[in-house]
């Protein structure tokens, strides 16, 4: 089995690293979506802070998205080298953190959309078969 994984792990640690570039690329397009929407619900003099603290967490994690997309691009590319392979296995384990963050810092309610449960799902199965990938690679090194 880590032969199997370890033969398909540069490609499904490029692939990651796709989806996370294009997860960050739809983060910062739909920041202004949201703006307007959060814009809309706030009637307060604090609304303007508000606001602007959300437009730079939604910018931000988007660019960190991208970053750690292309970072996992590289490395998938040269993942037989150590440096690679060891920043792989970091941003693996970077991304498994997402999924837990997501549910424990939403609303309950927020999890009862099927959108937000699909993405969530989606986290979780790319983080599991990203670490399954490398644990393969790593198992199948030569000592």
């Amino acid at each position: 089995m880590p032969s199997k994984l370890a033969h398909h792990a540069a490609a499904l640690t490029q692939a990651t690293g796709f989806l996370l570039v294009a997860l960050g690329v739809i983060h910062l397009i739909a920041t202004p979506f949201l703006i307007g929407w959060f814009g809309r619900q706030l009637r307060s003099e604090s609304a303007a802070l508000a606001i602007a603290a959300m437009r730079l967490n939604f910018v931000l994690a988007g660019i960190l998205l991208i970053s750690l997309g292309v970072s996992t691009i590289w490395a998938g590319r040269s993942l037989a080298q150590p440096w690679a392979l060891r920043l792989a296995t970091l941003n693996a384990v970077t991304l498994l953190c997402l999924p837990a963050l997501l549910v424990t810092t939403m609303p309950v309610e927020s999890l009862d959309a099927p959108i937000f449960r699909l993405a969530v799902v989606v986290l979780i199965i790319a983080c599991l078969v990203q670490l399954a990938a490398l644990v393969g690679t790593w198992k199948s090194r030569p000592l």
